[in-house]
């Protein structure tokens, strides 16, 4: 782990934009140097966090769990940072899966019962905000990436979400829009516009 790219993570739950944006573009190009540097083994994406490490460096790897978790932070600015850096992070380093994201943001981000209420509800924003990172990445449009399953699981968490909490429906409903325009590149989109239409 590499002690630059530590600081840059409170950074990005700072109140200010400005912060917010200079520690995600530093910490997203820190992270592409070192995974450029990382031996490459095909074109392998991870589906698993044991792919993840083999497949990324470990900078990458210890990142893309830290910016899932930061998700559901209760610290003003750090949602909209975190998942900032995540879509970044998506975006730049090809071998992560939509899969893998979803494992690992299901994972941290789940809203139990024994919880108190604004843990619950710092849990459905962190779930939301990952899911946004997740579309506005462009990982989806990934064809070898993203299979019917994945998909399906954003849709309906979206709609459930949307539907349950009003608070969340509109970023909820936001996120269903933008994964439109990647809906036409599947073999199971008439499946999928099936199920945007009963949202």
């Amino acid at each position: 782990m590499s002690s630059t790219t530590l600081d840059l993570y409170w950074g990005l739950s700072s109140l200010d934009a400005e912060t917010r944006l200079d520690s995600a573009a530093q910490l997203i190009s820190a992270l592409v140097k070192f995974q450029e540097a990382h031996p490459v083994r095909g074109k392998q994406m991870a589906t698993t966090e044991e792919e993840l490490a083999q497949l990324c460096a470990s900078d990458v790897s210890y990142a893309l769990g830290r910016l899932i978790k930061g998700l559901a932070s209760p610290r003003d600015g750090a949602r909209q940072g975190f998942s900032m850096a995540l879509a970044e992070l998506l975006a730049r380093i090809p071998c992560i899966s939509v899969k893998l994201v979803l494992s690992m943001l299901w994972r941290h981000t789940e809203a139990t019962n024994s919880m108190k209420g604004q843990e619950q509800r710092d849990m459905r924003f962190g779930r939301i905000f990952g899911l946004l990172a997740v579309v506005q990445s462009g990982i989806i449009g990934r064809r070898e990436g993203t299979t019917a399953v994945e998909m399906r699981k954003m849709v309906m968490e979206l709609a459930a979400i949307g539907a349950k909490k009003s608070y969340l429906r509109e970023v909820a409903y936001v996120t269903l829009a933008a994964m439109v325009p990647a809906l036409g590149q599947f073999a199971f989109r008439d499946e999928l516009i099936t199920m945007f239409v009963a949202v």
